[in-house]
């Protein structure tokens, strides 16, 4: 292994290498972007000379053949050539005419003079030795175009030398009678040319000939070239490199005996119409241009390098006192490590500069001085502090142990020995899995443990059973967390655990609730009623026999009204300790509300059945109930519906064991009852199967409605509120009020459902009516059902209700179902600002205690008290009783059945707060106002 100091390189060592990198990087990044640029700009000149020395070119070419064109012109008209042609020749003078020919040839630099007739035929011809002729097959399409459109003509040839041809049409009397042909050489063009431009010119052609001129890899022949001695060499080196003159680059420099050139090339076609395919090549030596070129380049380099290696050493120069003042803090820092306070303190303070512009460095001085004064004040402190941790992990309420990479426990807090009754010392170096309970379901707890100390893993939760020094067992909710680096006394893992052992308790409780009744341990209606279903698919499918038992206390409610619901309760759990010790394990017993019972008996046929029913009523009556000082007989009406006889689902079996349970209560209670397809039972559950099939379409078509009745303020003589009577129209039109069908309905499943409708509607209502005030009946059902209340919370979140402007109208039989369901789900909806109204108030004593214990606001008192109020004394003074009570609860009282004015009046002088009856207004299907105005009211009772 290598020591550390070899690799430790100074800030000056780093600082030179880095700067020197940095710097040489900037200045090839300048020299480059420099000779790019210079580059970038010969390139673009070099274009523009190529493109202005074609032009150049073609303009020079095109005035010479626009010269020999204006000169046959002239020829023409002066020798009057067309009588030549059209006059026998004898006639002529040929003498005259060559004469004239060598006159203009010497004059006007004309190397062939030719005369031909109409028919292409030569007439007359003059031609120096160098002049050469337009091949024979060029020169009749050239004609035959000149002198059909009678415009002249002019041609560029080269073979072997290049020409230019300017052919001028003869007219005669209106028609065209030959064609004048004039030949000039473009030696001494291109020449001139070369000379005046400073470049070379070659023209290439293309040529099956072989000879010293022919350029046989691009397969051309040179027609014409400027400086031929030097330059053909070159341009045979070029055609041996390049594929063809259109492939020679125009951009680049091409070398050639220590000489760089430029080659532009284009086609001949670009300069003049040429019955010859080539290109013209324009060779400029620019040999001075590179070398000025990258004499530029040298001396930007060269500039560049100088710059770099001042500002490097100006660099270095400014560095080295600040990196002087930080090496020597950084050979004095260290010594905090070792505790030597005074002498860093020292060292310090003699580089400390007592100036008044300080630097960053001077900072860092003063920093760590005060750095260093810290460190030594809370070294001091360490101890102390470390003692309050430990502390602090002792007597925090949480499992806290450290492991080591193998799943030994390191160390543990005060809570964990408490917990476990074993002290520290004998934990320590015991392994954690052998603390908890691992089982089958826990064994992959033990894996990811595993995991975990293998580094596999860096977090794992998990619930395991801790078994604690007195043997009771706790869950504990563990947090493992893989520490990033290990301990040096060889903890890795940090270990938290987190009693949780009553909220899984609590989670237990819940669900046990979910399937059983609070007061009696039964199982309630909706597990139940599964465990029906499934009991009665397997009669269906293997014939296994078995009995549905409902009943009900005869006269509970007697009871419950004389000696209170404490009284009620206990007479309820003494029947659910009756059937579970009558009962069979394989038995289902459950109570399904208020004080209706039902019990599922597996395998049983209708001795069986009959048996047990018989056997419970007996013993319930010879064991009276005693609460405090009272004593009571009881009894209950059982109906039997057995399995799967009476019923082909479990609703008709439900029905018929309910009708059977019916027909015990009405034969005298105390007695059992088997159903039996009887006419009575028939009709009866007719009776019950049409009314459900009546409410359960008109729930699907949404035709209930609402009667409003108004409920009028005494104090005011205003409508406080409306109540919302259901109503039911049927299909002879006739309207149904809830006596007629509400007893089948409360014994089915169907009023949850209706509780939900009547609780939507005035939901609607009151959304669209922001001045109405309404009150609801609710069943028992609803304060038993925790999702009835949402449509009420949601509309109350949305804004859609106001919460006061509903009241909820409830009985007390619907209270007494479930008190303590019942109290909650007031409570919850108190809490939102909803009221309650007990309604049908007063028809048991035990009604006074819900008074005070469930948050009503208003009372209605039952009709029975109201109806002969005016003639009764003794239903006055329980009216004037009831309303002082209420009262002092700060409660409401409302008096309904108010049937005429003298009851009232009565109701007026008792302070009863408000009143409800057919004399006050009928209900209605829509908001009407009273029929009485309250200030006739002293009129009436006078």
């Amino acid at each position: 292994m290598r020591n550390d100091a070899s690799r430790f390189w100074t800030l000056r060592r780093k600082g030179f290498v880095f700067l020197s990198l940095l710097l040489l990087t900037l200045g090839v990044t300048f020299g480059a972007l420099n000779h790019w640029n210079l580059r970038t700009q010969f390139k673009d000149q070099q274009a523009v000379r190529n493109a202005a020395l074609r032009v150049e070119f073609r303009d020079l070419i095109k005035r010479s053949a626009d010269r020999l064109q204006r000169l046959g012109v002239v020829l023409a008209s002066l020798g009057k050539l067309d009588l030549f042609i059209t006059a026998p020749r004898e006639n002529q003078s040929a003498a005259r005419l060559h004469g004239f020919f060598s006159t203009v040839r010497y004059e006007l630099d004309v190397e062939r003079i030719e005369l031909l007739d109409a028919g292409s035929n030569s007439v007359l011809t003059w031609s120096s030795s160098m002049a050469t002729p337009v091949p024979q097959e060029r020169l009749h399409k050239v004609l035959n175009q000149v002198i059909e459109t009678e415009q002249p003509l002019t041609i560029l040839t080269c073979q072997p030398g290049c020409s230019l041809h300017a052919f001028v049409p003869l007219l005669s009397k209106g028609r065209n009678v030959g064609v004048l042909s004039l030949s000039q050489m473009i030696t001494d063009l291109v020449l001139d040319f070369s000379a005046g431009a400073g470049t070379a010119v070659a023209i290439l052609v293309t040529s099956q000939e072989n000879g010293e001129k022919v350029l046989e890899d691009w397969g051309l022949r040179i027609a014409a070239l400027s400086n031929q001695q030097e330059l053909e060499p070159f341009l045979r080196h070029l055609s041996k490199r390049y594929p063809g003159p259109e492939a020679l680059p125009a951009d680049s420099w091409l070398e050639w005996k220590e000489k760089r050139f430029t080659v532009y090339s284009s086609p001949l076609d670009d300069i003049l119409e040429s019955g010859e395919t080539g290109h013209l090549l324009f060779i400029v030596d620019a040999s001075a241009s590179a070398a000025a070129l990258d004499q530029a380049n040298r001396d930007a380099l060269l500039i560049v390098a100088i710059s770099l290696c001042i500002a490097e050493v100006l660099l270095l120069v400014l560095l080295h006192a600040p990196l002087r003042r930080i090496q020597h803090l950084a050979a004095t820092l260290p010594l905090l490590a070792h505790g030597n306070y005074d002498r860093v303190n020292e060292r310090l303070k003699t580089l400390s500069r007592l100036v008044e512009w300080k630097d960053e460095i001077d900072i860092l001085y003063a920093t760590s001085i005060r750095l260093a004064h810290q460190i030594e004040e809370h070294q001091n402190t360490l101890a102390a502090e470390r003692d309050f941790i430990q502390g602090l992990l002792d007597n925090a309420q949480v499992l806290i142990l450290t492991q080591s990479r193998d799943g030994r426990i390191r160390t543990v807090n005060e809570l964990t020995t408490q917990i476990l009754g074993r002290p520290s010392e004998t934990l320590r170096n015991s392994r954690f899995i052998e603390l908890i309970e691992i089982d089958s379901e826990t064994s992959e707890v033990a894996r990811n443990l595993e995991k975990l100390f293998s580094n596999l893993m860096q977090r794992l939760e998990h619930e395991s059973v801790l078994t604690c020094g007195d043997g009771s067992k706790r869950h504990i909710v563990w947090v493992h967390t893989r520490l990033r680096l290990e301990h040096e006394n060889g903890i890795a893992v940090l270990s938290i655990g987190l009693d949780a052992t009553e909220r899984i308790e609590a989670e237990s409780r819940i669900r046990w609730l979910a399937n059983h009744d609070s007061l009696t341990g039964l199982h309630n209606r909706l597990w139940f009623k599964d465990e029906l279903e499934r009991s009665f698919a397997e009669a269906e499918r293997n014939g296994v026999p078995a009995a549905l038992l409902l009943f009900d206390l005869d006269h509970f409610k007697d009871i419950n009204d004389s000696s209170g619901h404490a009284a009620g309760d206990a007479l309820l759990c003494l029947l659910a300790n009756e059937l579970r010790a009558r009962a069979r394990k394989s038995d289902v017993l459950a109570r399904l509300g208020g004080d209706e019972f039902a019990v599922l008996m597996t395998g049983t046929d209708r001795s069986g059945a009959e048996h047990f029913a018989q056997d419970l009523n007996q013993r319930l009556m010879e064991k009276p109930f005693r609460f405090g000082n009272r004593s009571y007989r009881i009894s209950a009406s059982i109906g039997i519906a057995l399995i799967p006889e009476h019923g082909k689902d479990v609703e008709e079996l439900l029905a018929n064991a309910d009708a059977a349970m019916y027909q015990a209560k009405k034969a005298g209670r105390g007695r059992w009852h088997l159903f039996s397809h009887s006419g009575e039972e028939r009709a009866r559950i007719s009776h019950q199967a049409y009314w459900r099939s009546v409410i359960a379409q008109s729930l699907d078509q949404k035709s209930l409605f609402f009667h409003y009745q108004p409920v009028v303020d005494l104090a005011t003589g205003r409508i406080a509120y409306y109540e919302a009577l259901l109503r039911l129209t049927l299909e002879d039109g006739r309207i149904v009020l809830p006596g007629e069908y509400m007893d089948v309905i409360l014994r089915s499943d169907l009023m949850s459902a209706i509780d939900s409708y009547v609780t939507r509607e005035a939901i609607n209502i009151l959304s669209k009516d922001r001045a109405a005030r309404l009150s609801i009946n609710l069943s028992a059902a609803a304060l038993t059902d925790p999702t009835w209340a949402e449509p009420l919370k949601q509309a109350v979140n949305d804004g859609r209700l106001s919460p006061e402007r509903l009241l909820l109208e409830i009985t007390e039989t619907a209270a007494i179902a479930d008190l303590e369901a019942a109290q909650r789900t007031m409570n919850e909806l108190t809490d939102i600002g909803f009221g309650f109204a007990m309604d049908d108030f007063g028809a048991g004593f035990a009604s006074f205690h819900y008074l005070k214990h469930l948050p009503i606001k208003h009372v209605k008192i039952d009709r029975s008290f109201i109806s002969r109020l005016a003639s009764d004394e003794d239903d006055k003074v329980f009216v004037s009783a009831l309303t002082t009570l209420a009262h002092g609860y700060r409660q409401k009282i409302v008096a309904e059945g108010v049937e005429n004015a003298q009851t009232l009046i009565q109701l007026q002088e008792l302070e009863v707060d408000l009143v409800q009856g057919f004399y006050i207004g009928r209900p209605d299907r829509h908001f009407k106002p009273a029929k009485v105005s309250l200030a006739t009211l002293p009129l009436i009772g006078s």
